[in-house]
């Protein structure tokens, strides 16, 4: 049947049947019946809210996660009346399927702009609560097994799967591994590359007292929290700005250097040049773009002072393309 507009329209004793069918299904837990009926009442869009939470308790059910989660979204954007019920509905559909994380972001903006009826606060932040638990439950439980899996790995020297465990590492606070990473920062043998990784996530995960960190033979302490990023860095900038001769002379061959400052300075992170190696380590790029195209140079420079610093480059070069790659 069609409307004066056109529209296939639901014959009114089709719709009670329907209503009556699906409802009496979800109350006996046959799920897949419940949604059978509310489906083509939703589909004609003649469904009330009773059909619609039905049919979102069926697909809850029947594990249909994805749809509930579509049509839930779509529900608290058009009934306004009824925003808080498709709004828990919403939350409980998201636990179901273990996505904790977004539950608490979606919470903690909805908490910060929205005047909430104080029932749905109550029931809103005992949602919140228990799934900001199950979250920090489950980083800690990841971050063990990746701290382990990083154990294992430094005592077998693969440096590459030390690397990989350290991304995952990452993506967690490193506040309950602090102690066990600084000790891995003095040991010698632990590769460079290694360590500037362990003090990348310490910095952005806001370590803020002193650590001590042996790298190249050096001992030195730091607070990491007040590093700079290397693109922020004054040292950094100074000796990009020195090249910027060869940036408009010679794009290709500041591409090459910039990648060789990049990658030394990573490897070296956080002990970056200072201002009297700045004119050594610039020349020393300079040669090397040159040396990789092919291309005469010459220099004022005393070599033997420059070579030190090519040698260091080219090192730290290795190092980086050994574990990290292009």
């Amino acid at each position: 049947m069609e409307n004066k507009n056109g529209n296939l329209v639901m014959f009114p004793k089709w719709k009670i049947t329907l209503e009556r069918v699906g409802l009496e299904a979800l109350k006996e837990k046959r799920y897949k019946d419940a949604s059978d009926a509310f489906q083509p009442l939703v589909d004609y869009g003649v469904a009330n809210s009773d059909v619609i939470t039905g049919l979102l308790m069926s697909w809850i059910e029947l594990g249909l996660y994805d749809e509930a989660e579509e049509l839930c979204k779509q529900q608290m954007k058009e009934d306004f009346e009824q925003y808080y019920h498709y709004l828990h509905i919403y939350i409980t559909i998201l636990f179901q399927s273990d996505q904790y994380q977004e539950i608490v972001d979606l919470l903690d903006e909805v908490f910060e702009s929205e005047d909430i009826p104080h029932q749905s606060r109550t029931q809103l932040w005992q949602m919140y609560e228990v799934s900001r638990k199950l979250l920090e439950d489950r980083k800690k439980e990841e971050g063990t097994k990746c701290y382990d899996e990083f154990s294992e790995a430094l005592n077998s020297n693969d440096i590459h799967k030390q690397w990989q465990t350290l991304e995952q590492l990452k993506k967690l606070s490193p506040h309950p591994f602090v102690g066990e990473f600084e000790n891995v920062l003095t040991k010698e043998e632990v590769h460079p590359i290694i360590k500037t990784s362990i003090i990348k996530w310490f910095r952005d995960g806001g370590v803020d007292h002193e650590v001590v960190l042996k790298k190249f033979g050096l001992e030195s302490t730091v607070v990491p929290s007040q590093l700079t990023q290397f693109h922020s860095d004054y040292i950094i900038q100074q000796i990009q700005m020195r090249l910027g001769q060869v940036e408009q002379s010679n794009p290709t061959m500041y591409e090459i250097i910039d990648r060789l400052l990049y990658h030394y300075c990573y490897v070296r992170y956080p002990l970056l040049p200072n201002e009297e190696e700045v004119p050594l380590l610039v020349e020393a790029l300079k040669q090397l773009g040159h040396e990789y195209l092919q291309l005469p140079y010459s220099s004022e420079m005393e070599l033997s002072q420059v070579e030190k610093y090519k040698s260091e480059v080219e090192l730290c070069e290795q190092h980086y393309m050994f574990v990290v790659g292009d």
